[in-house]
């Protein structure tokens, strides 16, 4: 996973929890851990049915209440919804302390200090990411290791706006590039970061770079620095093919199966890699007095998003949240807002 090799990783987890490897106690952290390449990948359903699999108020190992605690606060942050966000950070706040930081948490360590400085609850983490500095340093800053953490640093300090700080992590990357193709995508990913802080938005290094990222499987991050450049270009031809390109790296990331049962039947595709099947999700109805973007904007609103968080989420600006929602309104013929929200609980579900 610290090399980006999804693939193998997603298989060898596989093969584990269909022997049944380990135990029930393994079982557990082998579904955690596809719930984590899951997430990589983009694929947010996946990650939390691994994560259902071992709900909040079951009894885990410290090191596997440290991936789920981590993996909740994830997927909160992925999606925007700071209303499971809050008690997400809450758990991994205790989790974090029932652990102690060694060289496979890094990954988790970092999402957790993204969350923290969106939270302004750096000094949660701040011992503990302080503590990995130090265990890489005495290992010689091994790149492989040190690479993903750094990625998280810069994210951070991107939620931040420190500049400075983003571009020491960025220097940081562009010295481990050469450890594996994954670090190479980060570092070439990472001074695009740092570009947008200025609104400096080069539109075909910055695609190049998301695909690069989609590539190594990091589908969702691929997709964010497509979206953010969008955003942030005064160029409406470079706006409308970024746009068009974190959509596309978003919706064509690479299919993250949920884990097998132990003894499930599996087929193999080639190379030997066993596929579980999966029956089809049922797709949407097609009629109704919303469109499948009005839908998914009255979902956000329903959780309690701004107009901001919305167009993030969707790469779309907030004008254009707030467009949506004015036609939602007049379409449904709403007097007020209450009225609005209750029509759209009824459209679109609790």
């Amino acid at each position: 996973m610290h090399c980006g090799e999804l693939d193998v990783a997603q298989s060898l987890l596989e093969r584990a929890v269909r022997a049944r490897l380990g135990g029930r106690g393994a079982a557990v952290r082998h579904r955690l851990l596809l719930g984590w390449i899951a997430l990589f990948r983009g694929a947010i359903p996946a990650a939390r049915a691994a994560l259902a699999a071992s709900p909040a108020g079951a009894r885990l190992e410290p090191r596997d209440e440290f991936l789920a605690a981590a993996l909740e606060v994830a997927l909160a942050r992925r999606t925007g919804d700071l209303a499971a966000l809050m008690p997400a950070w809450g758990r991994a706040r205790e989790a974090i302390v029932r652990h102690p930081v060694d060289l496979f948490v890094l990954q988790q360590l970092g999402e957790l200090s993204i969350a923290a400085t969106r939270l302004r609850e750096v000094s949660w983490v701040r011992p503990h990411l302080d503590e990995a500095t130090a265990l890489l340093a005495r290992l010689g800053d091994p790149a492989l290791w040190a690479a993903p953490l750094h990625w998280s640093g810069l994210q951070a300090a991107i939620v931040a706006e420190d500049r400075a700080e983003a571009a020491r992590h960025g220097d940081a990357l562009a010295a481990a590039a050469g450890a594996s193709r994954y670090a190479a995508a980060m570092a070439t990913a990472a001074p695009h970061w740092v570009g947008l802080l200025d609104a400096e938005v080069d539109a075909d290094a910055v695609e190049a770079a998301a695909r690069g990222l989609h590539a190594v499987g990091m589908s969702w991050e691929g997709g964010k620095l497509a979206g953010q450049a969008a955003i942030r270009t005064r160029d409406r031809k470079a706006m409308t093919t970024l746009l068009g390109c974190a959509r596309a790296l978003q919706a064509s990331g690479p299919a993250a199966r949920p884990a097998p049962e132990p003894g499930a039947d599996t087929d193999t595709q080639p190379g030997g890699i066993p596929v579980v099947a999966v029956p089809d999700a049922a797709e949407p109805e097609a009629d109704g007095p919303l469109s499948e973007r009005e839908r998914e904007v009255a979902a956000l609103v329903l959780e309690g998003l701004t107009y901001k968080q919305i167009g993030e989420q969707l790469f779309i600006s907030a004008k254009t949240v707030e467009h949506h929602v004015a036609r939602m309104r007049q379409r449904l013929g709403s007097g007020s807002r209450g009225e609005l929200f209750a029509q759209l609980r009824r459209i679109v579900g609790p």
